[in-house]
């Protein structure tokens, strides 16, 4: 996966496809729904169809309008297989900085440590 779209995941919920990206956006929605993204993170292991549907919306950048039908969606798809991957969103979400990134930061902080 290129840097560019680190995080970027596309998900097929019903006929429809789904990509979501990790924004600072999409996090910011996501924590003032869930109070932060560890609530998300709980409500993705309740495996709440109403708190898929809020990620997706987020994470999609769709309008609030389209809950009830991605809620559908997600009911007739499985909350447990859509949950599972939404958890890897959050979990991005957490941690935006890809790892390629993250590991020349690394080397820089130590060498400005010493």
């Amino acid at each position: 996966m290129s840097e560019a779209s680190h995080g970027t995941i596309t998900l097929v919920i019903g006929a429809r496809s789904y990509t979501l990206k990790p924004t600072l956006d999409a996090a910011l929605r996501i924590e003032t729904r869930f109070g932060g993204l560890r609530g998300a993170l709980e409500a993705m292991r309740l495996m709440s169809i109403a708190a898929c549907a809020d990620i997706l919306v987020a994470g999609a950048d769709l309008k609030s309008d389209q809950h009830a039908v991605i809620a559908g969606e997600v009911f007739h798809t499985g909350v447990a297989k859509v949950s599972g991957q939404l958890t890897e969103f959050i979990t991005v979400l957490l941690n935006p900085v890809p790892p390629s990134v993250a590991s020349r930061g690394k080397d820089e902080a130590d060498s400005i440590a010493q």
